[in-house]
């Protein structure tokens, strides 16, 4: 905590008038002429209190010393406990330029625009919810000095002909990137920081603790060399796309290698931690997590939002009941080829509901995030290690040391490969068999009733959808039950069967557009829960060490 000179207050970073502000006797103070740690310039480190959620595991860091109310990350309301420990100080900072009220206004209108969601995020008490946090962040800077050299080519049409000529073109290439930055905290979700970037790197200024007095910070446990990569391939576009641009080249074809590193002489000049500020919220859903987001700088938002079923099944009634009205009035549609209608619109659900299901297992996966497959990745190194340090001591063969050890079992694990081969194969048969009877239906009469062919397409594009949702459920913990698309296959195939057999009676088909627009809505509804697992998260269980120690 920082004790203001005048009264012994506590004096808390102000970011309107960017200063430290006493909030007893409102005076205010530069932050780096006020510091607690002695010699502070020549300082590594510097004294916080991490605090710890018992729930999550979740830790912030904090200059002051009282207790938070919540926990940041997971929204548990609770005490948390903390300790006091040294910190290596990051290089720059950010301080934050959007105060909270600024947050809630755009969190607010973000709301107003989504109508789907549900009413207790409208809530104004959530919206008192917002937290600052500074999130730690790996700056790069890259620079591009070289005399270049690449090829060009020019190409003309003389009467049958293409004629190119090539050339060799040259240039003093002289460029920087000094600002790409990239989260250094495996707990801040990459689509996440990238949904709220940029931030404006100009405005960073030299590091001092005092600025992050009355906020939190979360700790850097991510190694700069993880993205070292991808901030230089960002490099390279963009000096591919000038070159390509410039004045003089772009009378040629420039031909610049996939990889153009050495051509552009492309050299890590520096990588900084800092720490960027973020407007923080979160909201719980039984062991699930959401997130609402604000840059801290710009005021960009981002927030998971889950849609609320009651809502979007009324807003979907509200607006079918007069589509149906004005299509009766125009159009006059047979029975048979209603069903045909609706044999291609469950398709169409069915595909959908598969691609989503696929986006959620590889975000439950943490597929799509770097940062948490490094941090799994240590993980799983510091447990290995534990476990042969354990066995050391009781004087026990380590583990995966031997083929033995590693083979300990192999008779359990080839029947755990086949018990899932069987599952496979009997939900292949059970598939086949259910729908080999339409199928056996409409190879005899295809010809003569080409009416069901939609029927037939949907049929064997919702098996096939039905075959990946079974492996895809079996990688998402929080999906529980069989895949919608059952349902629709089902609808299908009654609908198959009716339309090769050719009823007189319209009743029959009525019917079954009846049970496949029931079909299509149970769909819909478990797609809906499926967004909503994708909206939301598993809760974080931030027991991650590492980083980098050169930070």
């Amino acid at each position: 905590m920082y004790d203001c000179p005048a009264c012994g207050g506590n004096l808390k970073f102000d970011i309107e008038s960017q200063q430290l502000a006493c909030g007893y006797c409102n005076a205010k103070y530069d932050p780096y002429k006020i510091t607690k740690d002695k010699d502070g310039e020549e300082q590594k480190d510097f004294e916080v209190t991490i605090f710890t959620c018992p729930q999550c595991g979740g830790e912030i860091l904090s200059t002051d010393n009282t207790a938070a109310g919540f926990c940041s990350f997971c929204g548990a309301s609770t005490i948390l406990s903390s300790r006091i420990t040294r910190e290596k100080k990051p290089n720059y900072i950010i301080p934050f330029q959007k105060t909270k009220e600024d947050c809630k206004r755009e969190y607010q209108k973000l709301m107003r625009m989504f109508i789907y969601a549900p009413s207790h995020l409208k809530n104004p008490d959530k919206v008192n919810g917002f937290r600052g946090i500074y999130m730690p962040y790996w700056v790069y800077f890259y620079s591009q000095k070289t005399h270049l050299l690449l090829n060009g080519s020019k190409s003309h049409r003389s009467g049958d002909y293409i004629i190119t000529k090539h050339y060799d073109l040259s240039g003093e290439l002289d460029a920087y990137y000094k600002g790409i930055s990239y989260d250094g905290s495996s707990s801040f979700a990459d689509r996440i920081s990238e949904s709220i970037a940029p931030y404006d790197v100009k405005n960073m200024k030299e590091f001092t603790p005092s600025i992050l007095s009355g906020f939190y910070a979360d700790t850097n446990d991510l190694d700069k060399k993880l993205y070292s990569a991808d901030a230089k391939a960002i490099a390279n576009d963009e000096t591919s796309k000038f070159v390509k641009k410039n004045k003089e080249f772009s009378k040629y074809s420039v031909s610049i290698p996939k990889d153009p590193s050495n051509s552009f002489n492309t050299t890590l000049e520096s990588c900084d931690l800092a720490m960027f500020p973020v407007w923080f919220m979160s909201y719980k859903n039984g062991d699930r997590v959401s997130y609402a987001t604000v840059n801290g700088q710009t005021g960009k938002i981002f927030a998971d939002l889950p849609v609320s079923i009651p809502k979007f099944l009324i807003g979907a009634l509200v607006i079918a009941i007069p589509i149906f009205f004005l299509l009766n009035a125009f159009l006059t549609i047979i029975p048979t080829i209603l069903v045909s209608f609706v044999a291609v619109l469950a398709m169409i659900v069915g595909i959908i509901y598969t691609v989503e299901l696929k986006k959620i297992a590889t975000k439950e996966n943490g597929e799509d995030d770097k940062g948490k497959q490094e941090a799994d990745r240590l993980a799983r190194i510091r447990k290995e290690k534990k476990e042969r340090e354990a066995a050391k001591a009781a004087g026990i063969e380590p583990p995966g040391k031997s083929a033995k050890t590693k083979n300990k079992n192999p008779e359990k694990k080839k029947t755990k490969k086949k018990d899932d081969t069987l599952k496979t194969i009997l939900i292949m048969f059970a598939i086949l068999v259910f729908a080999g009877p339409a199928f056996t239906i409409i190879i005899g009469i295809i010809a003569f009733f080409g009416k069901v062919a939609a029927c037939m397409v949907s049929l064997v594009t919702v098996i096939i959808c039905l075959i990946s949702n079974f492996g895809q459920i079996k990688r998402i913990d929080a999906k529980k039950g069989l895949p919608a698309t059952l349902y629709v296959l089902i609808a299908d195939s009654i609908a198959l069967t009716v339309g090769a057999a050719n009823p007189v009676h319209d009743a029959y088909y009525y019917s079954v557009v009846i049970l496949m627009l029931v079909a299509i809505a149970v769909a819909l509804i478990d797609l809906i829960g499926c967004y909503n697992i994708y909206a939301t998260r598993k809760l974080p269980q931030f027991d991650y060490q590492g980083g980098d120690d050169n930070a």
